[in-house]
């Protein structure tokens, strides 16, 4: 799957040059996707992303996407020059969907109000847009909300209707923030310790933990 840098929003970034040190990039993701697992990190998943090096037709870079609702953990390891590194970005995606959903949204408004007008009449049409509509709506965003986290994406993207949707449905609270921490957290570690062995081996000096510091970014974007 390819992807581009305007599908996510960064929220933290590490990476490290080792001069006159190669290593294989699939057999680090392996070793990272294995060290995952004794974590049971909750509703986390694995796979593997292309990103383009430059435009359009530029060649591609496979990376380790670890996955966990809007969250993602892009991982990557590659030769250059005649060095190796290592870099991740934990990013919250954001769908390129949103004027489709609004639209789609906008159209089954009307033909909702149509069918409730044509059956129920004035006064039933009028009752059931202004209290019927709203209460299955709230209803089924509930519902799918406990079957699977991030389905509604694209609403969240809608133009001028998306952030009141956010604040209502999906408003930001210390539990989301702390488990998305625990989640950047948990991964990183992992690829601390993954690349700690895959280097020791070599006899190459442990990082300091100056060096594994993450860059971080604004953590929510508004």
């Amino acid at each position: 799957m390819a992807t581009t840098a305007s599908e996510t929003g960064v929220i933290s970034h590490w990476y490290k040059l080792f001069e006159n040190f190669q290593a294989s990039p699939k057999e680090f993701y392996a070793s990272v996707e294995t060290a995952l697992q004794p974590r049971k990190i909750p509703d986390a998943s694995t796979s593997r992303v292309d990103w383009k090096e430059g435009g359009l037709f530029s060649a591609q870079r496979e990376y380790l996407r670890v996955t966990r609702g809007r969250l993602v953990f892009d991982i990557c390891g590659a030769p250059f020059g005649s060095g190796f590194f290592f870099s991740w970005w934990f990013a919250k995606t954001e769908s390129s969907l949103g004027a489709l959903a609004l639209l789609i949204l906008i159209v089954v408004f009307f033909i909702a109000i149509g069918i409730f007008f044509q059956g129920f009449g004035l006064l039933g049409g009028l009752f059931l847009t202004c209290f019927g509509l709203p209460i299955f709506f709230w209803l089924f965003v509930t519902f799918m909300n406990q079957v699977r986290e991030g389905w509604d994406d694209a609403l969240v993207a809608m133009p001028i209707l998306g952030p009141l949707y956010e604040r209502i449905f999906r408003p930001e609270t210390y539990y989301k923030m702390d488990t998305a921490l625990m989640f950047q957290e948990s991964v990183r570690h992992v690829v601390d310790e993954v690349v700690e062995q895959m280097t020791s081996a070599k006899g190459i000096r442990p990082l300091t933990d100056l060096e594994r510091k993450p860059i971080l970014r604004e953590f929510y974007r508004r």
